[in-house]
């Protein structure tokens, strides 16, 4: 694979789509954010996080994690849609294994299906979010010992793909190894 030809896809459509203008403007729009406090250290995002949340309203939600370095560039690393009805809704996403450095911050998105890559059937019904609930296995990284072999060739074609401009918010948790959020 290491040697297979390039097939670099365009980036999903959406991706962070007008969140600064939204933040400015304080419109009401199809997704909402909540961003951790910077991290004092950092931390290792491990297995598969998970995301509950109490829904007024029937359609389709995604659910996006990103990680925020200071200068506002952004990555998303994990994501997951699911079906929304009426009631409680607990929804895992993608297993993962994502380091996020002292002084970045953890970002969720909470919204409409807004990329190319999934598939998307509105409801066309306003979908009410409240007591939304991450739930994360957090490791402490320092005595991390690299493997060997060389990086990913594909973690820069992923990068390309999946980095936006998305400056931080107020910050409402804080996330801290050896803890769950």
């Amino acid at each position: 694979m290491e040697n297979a030809p390039a097939t670099e896809q365009p980036a999903p459509k959406g991706l962070a789509k007008g969140i600064a203008k939204q933040q400015a403007s304080g419109e009401v729009t199809s997704s909402f954010f909540r961003w951790s406090r910077p991290l004092e250290q950092a931390v290792r995002i491990t297995g598969t996080p998970r995301i509950s949340l109490t829904a007024q309203g029937e359609g389709n939600v995604m659910l996006k994690l990103y990680d925020i370095a200071p200068d506002g560039t952004a990555v998303m690393f994990d994501e997951q849609v699911s079906l929304v009805g009426p009631g409680r809704l607990t929804v895992d996403l993608k297993a993962t294994d994502w380091t996020l450095a002292a002084g970045h911050v953890l970002a969720v998105e909470i919204g409409s299906i807004q990329t190319g890559s999934w598939r998307d059937t509105p409801s066309g019904e306003t979908i009410r979010v409240k007591g939304a609930q991450l739930r994360l296995a957090l490791d402490d990284p320092a005595d991390d010992v690299p493997t060997d072999g060389a990086r990913s060739p594909f973690l820069d074609t992923y990068l390309r793909q999946y980095t936006v401009h998305l400056p931080p918010g107020p910050a409402t948790f804080t996330v801290t190894p050896g803890s769950h959020i």
